[in-house]
């Protein structure tokens, strides 16, 4: 716990632990990058937007770091050690007020910068420039937390920087790298504890593979502390090297050297929700040619968020989406790249939900005019302007990539609130309704839920090691609350402490990426060559089959003969017959007193089969016993048409995902109906399932929206239909079909009225062709 300490200009005598990890640009920190230092930063106080040295060469930094002066008075301007005369380290200094110190590095050079009589215990480790450096950096610097203690210690990661020089500060490299320091920075916080003041800062940033350039992506630096004597979710406008030094001192309690020309940041850190309050007013004095401030329109596009069903870190996206502005030089229209600068400086605070929305609006922009074709003209005339400034409309092969990036969906529907956001005289919720969001963002809480940590826990105390299940009740999950949260090499640890004191170290998977299907890819009539290709013997595995099944939502196989009930041996191969009215195994020939038009000559409209169940038959095999003239197979991505609705006609999806209809199925025998929308969207706005069958829906009611309800059915049948859309397989005999029928519609094309066609057909669920997929990805 910390001491009362009459020494120095502190009230209270903390132990310290100074960790710099060299060339960690701010923009590559977030809270999915970096969870460690994220979760520090919100339990204490940061700023992501300080400035270097210059030089910026990584002793030349750290020198001003430990000994609290410019590179002017200390003098190393290179990665050499210079001889001449200079302030003493914090560590020195510490040692000078009686103090125990400790310093854990691996780079000789730098080790020579601390005095040798300024550490009571020293490592050292140099071997050359080796990425591996930084584990024995990190397990001895826990080992010196957990055993000797001492007061004040200082150690040193390196990744980041070599990748940087390797690959660029840019590359996958450099980000996995960031990883993996910060991952290693999570066990340290947790050795260290609780009551342990923590500061975490680096030297430099870097562009491309260097970083001698004097631009904002090299000098551009960070640091954040966690201290009792600061308080959590605060935050510095801007911090250098030169900071450190007397801040240590500070929180230690040992007197600053008069000499430093830094100062302690202990005491100057502000709420960092105010800020963006401050920053959200400011916002009234600018319209940028609109007939609304911008405050006023960033109210409304969150209201409309809101109102749209839209979740909590959409809402603040529509809040936040437009802060840029005030962040740069903005013209008459606006700053052009405002979306970029929110992005930047929101990146290291909010979730992605949040901030990669903001930062891809813009492009939503651009994506929709080159995309809609009435989406310009709904235009502000100011959006029109500012939309010339920003590049225009996106080209044909840029919409395309920017539909493949993560967020594009959310940043699409921000945009659409963005439009609806400039009504001069509409009246909506103040700013202050929405502070409660904003605080819960930036809190402890919002990297991770504890509740939601709890119960996700792994460990043998959680979970049973044998079949993964809960071993607590729902009871066990309250009253708890996030302390710290870091990555390990495949999972990520957050620690919570309970109400009554108790602490739980939670084994959270970092991904579920391992239990994960494949991203289901959207397909069209092209996609024929690729089920063709695919196509395997059914006498072989039936791997390839099952994960095409999974994926695509279609599979094809070959060789299964024409002796009926092959189809039934086929299905208990990869999962469980379904069994419905018509049996375990039906057939699909004419029949003269037809109970369903599928057993006529007749062709078929695309269709999904058994809407009328609830639950509905997932998965149909069809198996071609004979084939006749005409009688074409006929398969549709209905995912892939939906999207195309959803992007061309918004007004169309939303009638059509939010319009409850019926189904309905009578025979002398049964009577079955269900009610649900022909587009069924999941928690997060993705497309779940497609219903659509002529034969069994029943009329709408007559009343306000019929008439939009089927203009909307209508064109979404229209897209269905559209050859551009449509497999036309000619099933061959002995040839066999299985196809998601919650995803993918089928029909088929009329035939002569010939006894001689025959497919014998049967249902299995998806549950089971899921399973032996992900078996497979293990």
């Amino acid at each position: 716990m910390p001491e009362s300490s009459g020494q120095g200009n502190g009230a209270v005598r903390e132990s310290v632990l100074v960790v710099s990890i060299d060339a960690l640009a701010p923009r590559a920190i977030s809270p999915e990058t970096t969870p460690a230092l994220c979760a520090l930063a919100r339990s204490g106080a940061a700023c992501f937007t300080g400035t270097t040295v210059n030089p910026s060469t990584t002793l030349t930094a750290h020198t001003s770091m430990l000994r609290g002066v410019s590179p002017s008075v200390h003098g190393v301007l290179h990665n050499t050690v210079a001889r001449g005369p200079m302030p003493p380290s914090f560590l020195h200094s510490a040692r000078q007020g009686g103090l125990s110190t400790g310093s854990v590095l691996s780079w000789a050079l730098m080790d020579q910068m601390i005095e040798p009589d300024a550490v009571t215990y020293r490592v050292l480790l140099d071997e050359g420039y080796n990425p591996e450096d930084d584990r024995f950096v990190a397990d001895e610097t826990i080992n010196l937390l957990n055993g000797e203690n001492p007061k004040v210690v200082f150690c040193y990661l390196i990744q980041p920087d070599l990748a940087g020089h390797d690959f660029g500060w840019d590359s996958p490299e450099y980000g996995d790298a960031v990883n993996t320091a910060d991952a290693l920075l999570g066990e340290i916080i947790d050795a260290a504890g609780p009551d342990r003041a923590i500061l975490v800062t680096t030297d430099h940033g870097g562009s491309g593979t260097g970083h001698s350039e004097a631009n904002a992506e090299t000098t551009d630096i960070f640091l954040v502390a966690r201290s009792a004597q600061l308080r959590p979710g605060t935050w510095w406008p801007t911090i250098s090297p030169l900071n450190v030094a007397p801040t240590v001192a500070h929180l230690a309690g040992f007197a600053p050297h008069p000499d430093w020309e830094g100062t302690s940041l202990v005491g100057a850190d502000a709420s960092f929700s105010d800020h963006l309050v401050t920053l959200m007013e400011g916002m009234q004095s600018r319209s940028y040619g609109e007939d609304l401030n911008m405050l006023e329109h960033s109210l409304q596009t969150a209201a409309a968020a809101a109102e749209h069903g839209g979740s909590d870190h959409a809402v603040l996206a529509g809040l936040l989406h437009d802060l840029g502005h005030e962040l740069g030089e903005a013209g008459g229209w606006g700053l052009p790249g405002h979306a970029d600068e929110a992005a930047r400086f929101l990146r290291p605070w909010l979730p992605a939900s949040i901030v990669q929305p903001i930062r891809l609006h813009v492009q939503a922009k651009r994506y929709l005019v080159a995309t809609d074709p009435g989406y310009s003209a709904q235009l502000s005339e100011a959006s029109k302007k500012s939309l010339r400034e920003q590049g225009g409309p996106l080209s044909a092969a840029d919409a395309a990539a920017f539909e493949r990036l993560p967020f594009s969906q959310p940043a699409v529907q921000l945009r659409r609130f963005d439009d609806a956001g400039k009504i001069p005289t509409a009246t909506v919720a103040r700013l202050e309704h929405y502070l409660p969001l904003l605080t819960r963002a930036l809190g402890a809480d919002g990297l991770i839920s504890p509740l939601w940590a709890r119960d996700a826990c792994t460990c043998e105390e959680c979970r049973d090691t044998r079949n993964g299940q809960h071993l607590l009740n729902s009871a066990d999950l309250a009253g708890w609350a996030v302390e710290s949260v870091h990555g390990a090499p495949h999972a990520m640890v957050a620690t919570l402490v309970h109400n009554d004191g108790r602490r739980h170290k939670c084994i959270l998977p970092a991904s579920s990426k391992n239990d994960e299907l494949s991203p289901q890819p959207r397909w069209r009539s092209e996609h024929l060559t690729v089920l063709r290709e695919r196509t395997d013997p059914a006498s072989g595995p039936v791997d390839r089959f099952v994960a095409d099944l999974a994926k695509n939502g279609i599979a094809l196989v070959s060789g299964l003969g024409s002796e009926p009930g092959q189809v039934l041996e086929f299905a208990r191969r990869i999962g469980f017959v379904r069994e419905t009215n018509y049996g375990d195994l039906f057939d699909v020939r004419t029949d003269p007193e037809p109970i369903n038009l599928a057993y006529t000559p007749k062709g078929l409209p695309l269709h999904t089969d058994n809407p009328y169940r609830d639950p509905v038959p997932t998965v149909q095999l069809l198996h071609c016993l004979v084939a006749a003239e005409g009688g074409t197979s006929l398969f549709c991505d209905g995912f892939a048409v939906a999207e195309q609705l959803r992007r061309d006609h918004p007004e169309d999806f939303a009638r059509l995902s939010s319009t409850i209809v019926s189904f309905q199925f009578i025979s002398p025998d049964v009577h079955l109906q269900a009610r649900l929308p022909l587009i069924r969207l999941d928690e997060s706005g993705e497309v779940v399932r497609v219903t659509v069958n002529n034969r069994s829906m029943q009329p709408q009611p007559l009343g306000q929206g019929t008439e939009a309800f089927y203009t909307a059915y209508l064109r979404f049948a229209q897209l269905l239909g559209d050859p551009v859309n449509v497999i036309e397989l000619r099933l061959a005999p002995g040839e066999l079909v299985g196809f998601d029928n919650r995803r993918v519609l089928h029909g088929r094309t009329a035939f002569p009225n010939s006894p001689r066609r025959h497919l014998q057909g049967c249902y299995i669920d998806i549950d089971a062709i899921q399973s032996s997929a992900r078996l497979q990805i293990r």
